[in-house]
């Protein structure tokens, strides 16, 4: 994790949910302090990353996330505009 990109990273899930094919298996995680998003792909054969794609994000600090029954991933963001908790959606 280099710290050009980012200074601290917010924890995540592996997606296991049906809404975004695109996601599946990849670990979703944050940096806390850009508020930018990524979902990293791991080769376990391989033993190394092979992907780690931006997730486009407001830039807005995430706090925390959370996966429900479905294997859903929702974020929650903190900022001075609002609080509130997403769920990742195609555009």
């Amino acid at each position: 994790y280099d710290h050009r990109v980012g200074k601290s990273i917010t924890g995540g899930y592996v997606y296991r949910g049906t809404r975004l094919p695109e996601l599946a298996g990849k670990y979703v995680y944050a940096d806390y302090v850009t508020g930018k998003i990524w979902a990293l792909e791991y080769d376990e054969a391989a033993g190394k990353v092979t992907k780690n794609l931006a997730i486009s994000a407001g830039g807005i600090p995430v706090l925390a996330f959370g996966e429900d029954e479905q294997g859903e991933v929702y974020y929650i963001i903190g900022a001075v505009t609002g609080k509130g908790i997403y769920r990742f959606e195609k555009k």
